[in-house]
């Protein structure tokens, strides 16, 4: 049996180490697992040093491997299911439980609101959970931050208390996020007890059924997410109508959804959720249901699939706005523009309709994917000024995994040209090409093959590097690289390194950065006022200091430039100044930004027009911001020396 005292105190944390690692395809380190846990790795040893043999008893070994990571084996599959049961049972139990910790009281305040009908007086929560009324008042700020993505606001009345205010479908959509997941975001497909308040009328296997038994019969697929999501709304639905807490749904502008696939599909659903549960569903229900079938769908890429002239010509705008701010060539990705213009038709209609979707991976998809993340912002503004459609942050974070792939095509798919000097003749250089061709097959273009004469003859335009058998007495114009006749494994990884520098461009990184655009002195305490304050010591380097700052607010409104690890990164969302930099800040002490405390700023500042590439500074950058070791040594002694030897470790010119 599982060991009482893992299930009294920690159930969360240890569930979660479970799940991310079974999810994990690779063994993690413990780095990668602290963060992703927000943990600190003491806590991380402590728990494992703690609980391995409880684990070991209930089918489980965590395998550790120094320099490797940690991964999940199951021994007793039999066993583990059980536990994940008794873990789910046990979060459940601690739903509504008192909570200690300060975001688990946001958490429970948020679903309390969203599970009481009417009002709730303040001094009731704050009995509630054992806090005094101004601890109370700053969680609030937390469960309004947190509402305000489903457009759900609290309204306060005298002697009566607060409630929760919104739409039917934003309620629904709320309860689904914080009723129905963990606070890991992990949908509860099981192990649910029947005291539940969400499932005494015990619908969610027979929703799945004849969810799964519709689907199947009309051969349409949704994402596991969108079915977990739609078996959620269906099962919100008949609770509501059941403890009567139904609230109209408008169906404005909804009359277009009657001639889709969608809606027949919603229309047999319903008509076989009301016979199953015997009760009459409003007529309403079927355009909702019909939302979140076509916001969920799973367009296969080898199915046919017919978009609109609309469709193509946004996918155009993008990837011109992409070469124009970022200077990437995107348009000629087919595999992007096929599985963008896949994924436009479901966004747009959950865009269209307010069907918003829950995207566990979003802090991960920023810290590791800065340069895709803000390809992915520039792509969202483009989508609302297009189609007056305002890109929510999930869905950001969607299309940054998209621009992830494409930027790693990108690296991959580039070709060399090179020029070959060989003296020892025709058959020494074909064994050479042949070597080259086998070992760089996707990388090497256009190879020719010259004598050292012809050298000083050739135009180096277009050609990336030149390898020679012999010594080139006299300067080139590009890298240069001394090899035998025969190619060993030393020479061979040389030029692979070669290769891959030669993705990066050549300008120093050293450039952008200045002693004086280093501060260690900043006092403001809030985020905006931070950003306001370092535009103010900035002006020497701005020609308009409020154009700048009001174009980095804007950027920061769609999406808060906190990346982890203390790290925040705002910058506006077009090139607009006179020159690039970047400007560094060490903060006296941590502050708030968005949701993360942050110590450290880099400001980044293009110049309107930069032709210089800059995904070296990219790079380099986030190299910086993603080493906690880093980071941690420049908080010790923050110097404009200690970041420049910094930066100079994390990119490979200034080596």
């Amino acid at each position: 049996m599982l060991a009482s005292r893992m299930m009294k105190h920690y159930p969360s944390r240890i569930f979660q180490l479970l799940a991310l690692l079974q999810r994990a395809e690779k063994p993690l380190s413990s780095v990668e697992i602290c963060r992703a846990l927000a943990i600190k790795p003491r806590t991380l040893r402590s728990d494992l040093l703690n609980y391995r043999k409880d684990l070991a008893e209930n089918g489980i070994t965590l395998l550790s491997r120094p320099g490797v990571g940690y991964r999940l084996q199951i021994e007793d599959e039999k066993k583990y299911q059980q536990l994940k049961t008794a873990f789910r049972q046990a979060e459940y139990r601690h739903y509504f439980d008192v909570p200690v910790r300060y975001a688990q009281r946001v958490r429970y305040l948020i679903r309390t609101l969203l599970s009481v009908e009417g009002y709730i007086k303040l001094d009731e929560l704050a009995d509630k959970i054992y806090i005094s009324r101004s601890a109370l008042n700053d969680a609030m700020k937390e469960v309004r931050l947190a509402l305000k993505p489903f457009n759900l606001t609290l309204k306060g009345r005298s002697g009566c208390g607060i409630r929760v205010e919104g739409s039917e479908l934003n309620l629904r959509q709320a309860m689904a996020r914080y009723l129905y997941y963990d606070d890991a975001a992990l949908f509860q497909q099981d192990g649910v007890p029947a005291s539940h308040p969400l499932q005494k009328n015990g619908s969610r296997e027979k929703i799945v059924a004849i969810l799964h038994r519709i689907l199947e019969k009309h051969g349409i697929t949704l994402t596991e997410t969108g079915f977990q999501n739609l078996v959620i709304h269906l099962e919100i639905a008949l609770m509501r109508v059941k403890l009567c807490r139904y609230k109209p749904l408008s169906t404005e502008n909804l009359a277009a959804l009657e001639g889709r696939e969608e809606y027949r599909l919603a229309e047999q659903l319903i008509a076989a959720i009301e016979q199953e549960f015997s009760l009459s569903l409003p007529c309403e229900e079927r355009y909702f249901t019909a939302i979140h079938l076509a916001g969920k769908r799973h367009l296969q890429p080898d199915a046919p699939v017919f978009t609109s002239p609309d469709i193509s010509r946004l996918y155009e705008k993008i990837t011109a706005g992409i070469a124009a701010r970022f200077g990437i060539n995107l348009a000629d990705d087919s595999e992007l523009r096929s599985l963008l213009l896949l994924h436009f038709i479901p966004m747009l209609d959950r865009l269209c309709w307010d069907l918003k979707i829950h995207n566990p991976l979003l802090e991960q998809i920023k810290q590791e994917n800065l340069s895709a993340f803000e390809i992915a912002v520039l792509a969202g503004k483009i989508i609302q000024q297009e189609t007056g459609l305002a890109v929510n942050e999930a869905e950001t974070g969607y299309l940054a995994v998209h621009f992830a792939l494409a930027l790693e095509r990108c690296g991959r798919q580039r070709q060399y040209n090179i020029i070959l000097v060989c003296a020892s003749g025709q058959g020494s250089s074909q064994l050479l090409l042949y070597t080259l061709r086998q070992r760089f097959r996707d990388e090497s273009g256009k190879v020719k093959v010259v004598q050292l004469y012809e050298l000083n003859q050739i135009d180096f335009t277009g050609y990336d590097i030149v390898l020679s058998t012999i010594d080139i007495p006299f300067a080139v114009p590009v890298p240069l690289l001394r090899v035998s006749c025969f190619l060993g494994d030393r020479e061979l990884n040389q030029l692979e390194n070669q290769l891959k520098d030669l993705r990066l461009p050549r300008t120093p990184i050293r450039r952008y950065f200045h002693p004086a655009l280093f501060f260690t002195d900043l006092q403001s305490t809030e985020r905006y006022a931070l950003i306001e304050e370092l535009c103010q010591r900035l002006s020497g380097y701005l020609a308009d200091k409020e154009h700048f700052l009001q174009r980095v607010i804007e950027r920061e409104a769609l999406s808060a430039t906190e990346f982890g690890n203390a790290v925040a990164f705002p910058h506006p969302l077009y090139p607009c100044g006179e020159q690039t930099f970047v400007a560094v800040a060490v903060l006296p002490k941590p502050i708030k930004w968005e949701k993360q405390s942050i110590r450290y700023v880099f400001m980044l500042c293009l110049r309107k027009g930069e032709k210089d590439p800059l995904q070296a500074l990219h790079e380099s950058l986030v190299t910086l911001m993603c080493d906690e070791e880093k980071l941690k040594r420049l908080g010790e002694k923050p110097t404009f020396s200690t970041l420049l030897g910094l930066l100079q470790a994390a990119s490979p010119e200034e080596k």
